[in-house]
């Protein structure tokens, strides 16, 4: 799902003596240089409940949460072969052990698995969702973006990061070979967003080689 996006993060270590399947390995350095941005950007606090949507096998949220502090965080994703506890504990383990202290006690994990229309998010109960390089996977966007609405609570905010027809030089699919969807325009884009409800409150044209765009509730 995210092939063709993480390898822009520049980081990976993949090799056979990697501590986790499935996932880029990244120091605790790269990992604060390639996350607190967004974490920044996002808003997220101490206490807040965040939902990685499309979260594959969870590496990337498990290396986000290394700059969270006491945090709910869900991995989501429909695929049950990629996202696997055993594989996210052995993640939680390998960055506890860089950072000196218990990732899985200083935050709070769940695995999530949602269905192509439904995330099985707790209703109202999302401060942040954040969606990486997934928005353009999905088979029916509009439905999932309506779940979504009820998974937020009234204050909650969405951040979508993903590639853009005509943007960074992409082109009208998605250049990896395991995807080959259509690319929505950040136009296109924008106008879904509202239609399904959403207000666009930020947005950063540059976040890690892609843009970012945070939304709130609009009704």
């Amino acid at each position: 799902m995210k092939a063709s996006f993480i390898i822009l993060l520049g980081f990976f270590v993949l090799s056979a003596c990697a501590p986790y399947a499935k996932g880029p390995v990244l120091s605790v350095e790269e990992a604060q240089n390639t996350f607190q941005p967004i974490v920044e950007f996002m808003g997220v606090e101490p206490g807040m409940a965040v939902a990685d949507v499309g979260a594959g096998s969870g590496a990337l949220t498990v290396i986000m949460a290394t700059q969270l502090d006491s945090c709910e965080v869900y991995i989501q994703d429909i695929d049950r072969k990629m996202l696997q506890q055993d594989n996210v504990d052995k993640m939680i383990t390998h960055y506890s052990k860089q950072l000196g202290h218990n990732l899985g006690e200083r935050n709070q994990f769940h695995l999530v698995y949602g269905t192509p229309n439904q995330s099985n998010l707790p209703h109202e109960s999302i401060d942040i969702v954040y969606s990486n390089a997934t928005m353009h996977v999905f088979n029916e966007p509009d439905a999932m973006l309506q779940d979504l609405r009820k998974k937020l609570k009234p204050t909650g905010k969405i951040f979508i990061r993903d590639g853009f027809k005509g943007e960074n030089g992409e082109g009208e699919f998605c250049s990896s070979r395991k995807c080959a969807k259509r690319l929505l325009s950040i136009d296109e884009f924008l106008v879904m967003m509202e239609q399904n409800g959403y207000r666009l409150i930020k947005q950063s044209p540059d976040m890690d080689g892609y843009p970012l765009f945070g939304f709130e509730l609009s009704n």
